[in-house]
């Protein structure tokens, strides 16, 4: 059905107009599949949050230092690899069957790390979650690249990255005004997981497979070696994303330890630091929503890439700038405004640029390499803290990762924005067979 293009006035374009148009190209299918994409999300979001949040006490309770706490965050961070196994069995098999498994994995692994006697049986429980969270992140912008309009697809980024970041926020405000307060224990806040169960059990009745990887499948068209993502023409754009993907993730090792510095750098207390960092958040998160849609018209490289730099600006302004809760505050609002702005735009190049044969690998891969770079963070601030005697020293140092992401992105990838998956994948010229046409029948010029 034709719909009548809604006419704004230039004082009111912006991410709310771009969100509106994104949105008007959705049917009630899409609004559904999203619905429950985001709903899981949700909760990979706060499962993510708790370490950042009850660091300080989940340090103290297994007697960890900082640099001890990294070395053991570096360790964690490998449990995202046999993601990369899954993944390939949702691009032979299908993204149904292996969402619903990482939904119910991650909620076991969740429940059982609020019980861990040891540090040792904590990271083997966060190595499931690692593993778990990786999947369910690689299959669910899979399937909403797959299944909503080209004019869309950045609008569903960013309803994921939004609801991912709503989790986040729970987490912390968990801590923040209810357990941390009473000096209840952070083992609660994995506890909390619990109801998740119930959310995998619905979306097994309601979550359909992706129409995209059963025509795929139905025409023959699925990889029967993944050998063949390593072969023209997706090696080279594999190398640039995976590179790119691990430099981008060199400053998780000071996200991660945000709260940590305020608490005991900054001596500010537990609840205060909390409060901070989701009230940065919030400020920031009409960005998260609308950074999507306007990079369906704007670009992708072009939105993503300004925003990445920008988060680089305010994580070095929070940690050698900032000098009050104020300071602190407005830091994290121009990381966060600069983070929730790169992050719906330049993560979708991992689904947009390769066929659907090899989609959940490639975007699996290139978790992969993000994780890498975030074990290799905290590796690195672990031996740099050393080196340089200071937290924001080493921050210094990997604060070089996502500049040089930056300058992958814009050299090295094509625009995606607005254009069908078979265009951006090249799939539609692969499957498209080349008709020749006889010289006598060439037209005379």
């Amino acid at each position: 059905m034709r719909t009548t293009p809604v006419r704004t006035s230039p004082a009111r374009a912006g991410p709310v107009t771009a969100a509106g148009r994104s949105r008007s190209l959705l049917q009630a299918r899409h609004v559904r599949l999203l619905s429950l994409l985001a709903a899981a999300t949700f909760f990979q979001g706060y499962e993510l949050e708790v370490i950042a949040v009850a660091l300080p006490q989940i340090r103290h309770s297994f007697g960890l230092s900082q640099g001890q706490a990294s070395d053991w965050l570096a360790l964690l961070a490998i449990g995202a690899l046999p993601a990369l196994l899954l993944a390939r069995r949702a691009d032979r098999f299908g993204r149904r069957r292996m969402l619903l498994v990482s939904i119910t994995g991650l909620t076991a692994a969740t429940v059982a790390s609020a019980a861990a006697p040891t540090i040792l049986c904590f990271a083997l429980c966060q190595l499931f979650v690692g593993a778990f969270t990786a999947l369910e992140a690689t299959l669910s912008w899979t399937v909403v690249a797959e299944e909503l309009p080209a004019g869309a697809r950045g609008y569903g980024f960013g309803v994921l990255a939004t609801l991912s970041t709503l989790g986040a926020g729970s987490a912390a405000l968990t801590w923040a005004l209810l357990l941390s307060p009473h000096d209840l224990s952070w083992r609660w806040l994995y506890a909390a997981a619990t109801p998740v169960l119930l959310l995998a059990a619905f979306m097994r009745r309601r979550l359909p497979e992706s129409s995209r990887f059963e025509s795929a499948a139905s025409a023959g068209r699925l990889a029967a070696s993944w050998r063949s993502l390593l072969r023209p023409p997706h090696n080279r754009l594999l190398v640039i994303m995976c590179s790119a993907s691990a430099f981008g993730a060199l400053l998780t090792q000071a996200a991660a330890f945000v709260i940590d510095f305020m608490q005991t750098q900054r001596h500010l207390s537990a609840s205060a630091a909390n409060l901070i960092v989701v009230g940065a958040g919030a400020l920031a998160l009409p960005v998260l929503a609308g950074a999507g849609s306007v990079s369906d018209r704007l670009g992708r490289k072009r939105i993503g890439c300004s925003f990445l730099a920008l988060s680089v600006a305010g994580t070095l302004s929070f940690f050698f700038l900032a000098r009050s809760p104020l300071g602190y505050f407005l830091a994290l609002v121009v990381t966060y405004v600069g983070h929730f702005g790169a992050w719906p735009t330049l993560s979708g190049f991992s689904t947009e640029l390769f066929p659907t044969s090899h989609r959940a690998l490639a975007s699996s891969a290139s978790g992969i390499a993000s994780v890498a770079g975030q074990s290799g963070s905290f590796l690195l601030a672990g031996l740099l803290i050393g080196l340089t005697g200071s937290l924001p020293g080493a921050v210094a140092v990997l604060a070089a990762g996502p500049l040089i992401a930056l300058v992958l992105i814009a050299a090295g990838f094509p625009e995606t924005a607005g254009q069908d998956l078979d265009q951006t994948s090249g799939e539609l010229a692969r499957i498209t067979p080349k008709v020749t046409v006889p010289a006598a029948q060439q037209p005379k010029l």
